[in-house]
C-alpha cells in the first residue's frame, strides 16, 4: 500500500477554456507540467482523473496513468474520489490540472502536514499578501487562520475587515488561498457524501462545505507560484513566466 496518492483532476470540458489541460506550454501539454512536478515529489503514485478520452490519450504519450471518470462528476474533488476510491492509501493529495508551476515542495508540505498532525482532516496552502488589488479581487480567495494555522473561514471578500485602520494594522498580512488539497482518505469519503452547504453556495467555495460540517482544515504557508491556466490569456502569461524563470 502506498501511504500517499497524488490525484490530478484534468477536466477537458472547461467552461472558460475548453481543452486547457491539453494546451501547449513551452512545447508540452499543461497537464504534463503538472504531472512531472508531482512525480518529482516521490511521495507515491500519481493518477490523472479526467472525463475525456482525449486527455487519456495525451497522458499515455508521456507515460502517465490516466483514469476515465464519469462526466457526471460535479467537481474535481468528486473526480479524484472516483479515481482513487479503490486504491489503498491513507492520504489523497489533490493537485489541480491547470497549475503547471506547482512546486514539488508544496505538495510534499501538504502530505507532511497530514502525516504529522492527527487533528488535520484536510490540508491546504496559503501565501501571504498585502497587495490591495489581490485582497479586493473576488477571484483571489482569502483564508482567515487561527494561531495554529487552522482555517476559520474562506471568502472572496476582504476578510478580516479592517474596522479602524491604524498604524498598528496598516500592514496586516492577508492569506491568499491556493487550490491544492490533501485529504485523509476518510475525510475525502465523508466530504463527497455531503450535500452542498449554504455558505458554499453563497461564496461558490466548496471548502466551506467541509468547515460547515465540522471537518478541520489546516494550512501550510508557501511561496507564490506562477500563473494557473483558467483562460487563454492565462496561457499567454504562463508562456512569458516560463521564459523568464525557466529559460
Amino acid at each position: 500500500m502506498s501511504e500517499v496518492v497524488i490525484a490530478i483532476p484534468a477536466r477537458y470540458g472547461s467552461t472558460r477554456f475548453p481543452g486547457k489541460v491539453a494546451a501547449l506550454l513551452a512545447g508540452k501539454p499543461v497537464i504534463q507540467h503538472v504531472y512531472e512536478a508531482c512525480k518529482k515529489t516521490n511521495l507515491g503514485p500519481v493518477v490523472i482523473a479526467t472525463e475525456d478520452q482525449r486527455v487519456v490519450d495525451i497522458c499515455a504519450k508521456f507515460g502517465a496513468q490516466a483514469v476515465l471518470t464519469s462526466a457526471a462528476c460535479q467537481s474535481g474533488t468528486d473526480r479524484i474520489f472516483e479515481a482513487t476510491r479503490e486504491l489503498k492509501a491513507n492520504y489523497i493529495i489533490n493537485v489541480q490540472g491547470d497549475e503547471p508551476f506547482i512546486h514539488p515542495k508544496t505538495v510534499i508540505s501538504i502530505a507532511r502536514l497530514l502525516q504529522k498532525d492527527p487533528t488535520c482532516d484536510i490540508a491546504t496552502a496559503v501565501t501571504a499578501t498585502t497587495d490591495d488589488a489581490k485582497i479586493d479581487n473576488p477571484n483571489c480567495v482569502k483564508a482567515v487562520l487561527g494561531k495554529d494555522k487552522r482555517a476559520l473561514y474562506f471568502s472572496r471578500s476582504r476578510v478580516p475587515f479592517n474596522r479602524e485602520p491604524s498604524a498598528e494594522n496598516k500592514d496586516f498580512v492577508y492569506w491568499h488561498h491556493c487550490g491544492i488539497y490533501g485529504y485523509r482518505k476518510s475525510a475525502l469519503k465523508k466530504f463527497v457524501s455531503l450535500a452542498q452547504s449554504p455558505l458554499e453556495k453563497m461564496e461558490k467555495l466548496e471548502q466551506l462545505r467541509a468547515l460547515e460540517n465540522g471537518l478541520t482544515i489546516k494550512c501550510v504557508q508557501i511561496e507564490p507560484a506562477g500563473p494557473a491556466i483558467d483562460t487563454p490569456d492565462d496561457l499567454t502569461r504562463a508562456e512569458a513566466y516560463y521564459k523568464e524563470h525557466f529559460n
